[in-house]
């Protein structure tokens, strides 16, 4: 005979519990609740991840899941928020790493290394669009970089008719031509811009802003405009010698060897710059047979670059001459032969925040190379987007969700003001497509944003906006929040990776992911920061017995399947300081 498994009971009221007698000194007769000056409440807040990522995605969420081995729901929960999981699992800079309150009690979560395997979960999902192509209205989206797809994304998403124009052979803007495949394999954005297409976003390629049409034709024909052109127009060093043969940007560099048409380039190669596109560049020459030698002006303190970029680098003994600035490009026999450079040293900080590099007199000298790649910034091509936008430090002036100086042009990506990297460029295309909506629905802009923001650093979810997205207070849990007494030390999960011996003549990926066991591992250190989980801390450490599963759940943010009996909760707050992760918080009442 099988046995019979006991079912779970609810009890709505201490009251109800059948075992519990009354007499007139019990408490359930004195409703002990009337001694209550404070009340605890169950509020869901927002982890500092969260808040941190400028695509807004749930971090805290995802993590739940892979904990529980939910990959699939985990990506699924991930789309919500942005369409390239497996793309940001390999090339973000996890501003969310240096946010997140683990880094206080033993190490920072991996968070990256977690979102790459989801990532490689979603790239065998296809997104469905219940709305596709559902609205009359239509938008032109102007460049297919990760900021243009995504809010063209969520734009078909939204049941609008979407067109992406791009003036490249193939979509992915500096996502194909900007970053090596070592980093990004291709195939990885073939599949990711596939489900692009399938929500219904529709590609015109080899078609670009200025050439063959104008932002004016397209605001004419679309009901609104998308802008993410991007920034393809490298700054000169303005040093003689610069327009010799053998001296090219290390934007165009990258673009021809992703193009698979590598250029022909000499043995030693000089590339001048400390941000991403020198770190790519350097690494990609190596790759090619070359010898690179990193030159820049600062220190590696002041690199711009992310941090593992240039760790791999120098485990790929790639060598930096820091502190040296080029001023002449020396040429023989038409070509390359020589770079005169000079030494620096560092002054009193320039409008950056970073000490301005001064040269030292004197201190001169020649540098034998073959081949010089200028990797010192990029801006906008200005020509394309002509006269009427209005511009700020060569930027194109946006507000928060992307509006332009002209009416029904949004702007986003590296064309604005905001740091230029890929999930600022995602997050900037989810704001555009949020705004656009707001703007051709006349929905009330203020209500929305309030709605849909996360913390207070300008992130948003679409997931809110459309009422899938966690109801969270914008207060964001930092590590004095918590109660770490219920939280072990457990050593982070480094991500495996090709040994750089190795490295110097393949382009073969890196990092090569964490496996399903590593990843449900790390993901079990997340401390779920301002979410309620279910730990049962609250139930257990209650005096009263005041604290009870509700079928319903609770009140307010989170709706956590507890319910609190103020007829007998005495105001103690035990449960708000036993809850380890700050998902209790609490009211004066009574006054």
């Amino acid at each position: 005979m099988s046995e019979r498994k006991a079912r779970p009971v609810v009890f709505e009221k201490l009251a109800d519990i059948p075992s519990v007698t009354m007499s007139l000194s019990d408490t359930l007769v004195n409703k002990t609740g009337s001694w209550r000056y404070v009340q605890p409440k169950y509020n869901d807040k927002t982890s500092p991840c969260n808040e941190t990522c400028p695509a807004g995605v749930n971090i805290q969420g995802f993590m739940r899941l892979a904990a529980e081995g939910k990959f699939r729901e985990a990506a699924i929960l991930y789309r919500q928020e942005h369409p390239f999981p497996a793309i940001t699992g390999r090339v973000c800079f996890h501003p969310c790493e240096s946010a997140c309150n683990r880094a206080d009690f033993d190490e920072p979560l991996a968070i990256n290394a977690v979102e790459r395997r989801i990532g490689d979960e979603a790239l065998h999902i296809r997104t469905e669009n219940p709305n596709k192509c559902k609205l009359k209205e239509k938008v032109a989206v102007v460049g297919a970089g990760p900021s243009g797809l995504t809010c063209a994304f969520y734009l078909a998403m939204f049941g609008y008719k979407v067109t992406a124009y791009e003036r490249n052979a193939k979509a992915g803007g500096v996502l194909r031509y900007g970053i090596p495949d070592y980093r990004l394999p291709q195939e990885i954005l073939d599949i990711e811009i596939e489900n692009i297409e399938g929500v219904g976003v529709g590609f015109e390629y080899k078609k670009a802003l200025g050439r063959d049409f104008t932002l004016e034709e397209l605001a004419d024909s679309f009901d609104a405009v998308y802008l993410a052109t991007g920034v393809w127009h490298s700054k000169r060093m303005d040093i003689p010698g610069e327009d010799l043969p053998g001296v090219m940007s290390g934007l165009e560099f990258l673009h021809q060897v992703n193009s698979g048409n590598p250029p022909k380039i000499g043995p030693k190669v000089a590339v001048i710059g400390g941000g991403n596109t020198a770190m790519d560049s350097c690494r990609t020459a190596l790759r090619l047979g070359c010898e690179p030698v990193v030159v820049y002006r600062r220190t590696r303190a002041e690199m711009p670059a992310i941090d593992e970029e240039i760790r791999e680098a120098e485990a790929e003994e790639i060598p930096f001459e820091f502190l040296t600035a080029p001023v002449e490009v020396i040429e023989k026999d038409g070509r390359v032969a020589a770079m005169r450079c000079i030494r620096m040293k560092l002054g009193k900080p320039d409008s950056s925040g970073r000490r301005r590099p001064v040269p030292i007199e004197g201190s001169e000298f020649e540098m034998p190379i073959d081949t010089v790649l200028t990797a010192i910034g990029e801006d906008p091509e200005p020509e394309p987007l002509g006269d009427g936008l209005e511009k700020e430090w060569n930027k194109v002036k946006a507000d928060r969700f992307g509006r332009t100086s002209i009416e029904r042009v949004h702007a986003g990506g590296d064309l604005i003001d905001q740091p230029h990297t890929v999930v600022d460029a995602i997050g900037a295309g989810k704001k555009a497509a949020i705004g656009i909506d707001v703007l051709l629905r006349a929905s009330a802009e203020g209500e929305v944003y309030e709605r849909i923001r996360v913390g207070e650093k300008g992130s948003v979810s679409t997931g809110k906006y459309v009422g899938l997205g966690p109801d969270q207070l914008h207060e964001v849990v930092h590590y004095g929040d918590l109660n770490p007494d219920y939280f072990t030390p457990e050593p982070r999960t480094e991500m495996p990776h090709l040994e750089p011996a190795a490295r110097s003549s393949t382009f073969e990926e890196v990092n090569k992911g964490l496996s399903e066991e590593q990843a449900i591992a790390e993901a079990k250190r997340c401390f779920n920061c301002g979410a309620c989980i279910e730990c049962d801390n609250c139930i257990l450490f209650c005096p009263d017995i005041a604290v009870l599963r509700s079928p319903g759940g609770g009140e307010g943010p989170g709706k956590a399947p507890f319910k609190i009996d103020y007829e007998y909760c005495k105001g103690c707050l035990v449960c708000v300081h036993e809850c380890p992760r700050s998902a209790m918080s609490f009211e004066e009442v009574g006054q």
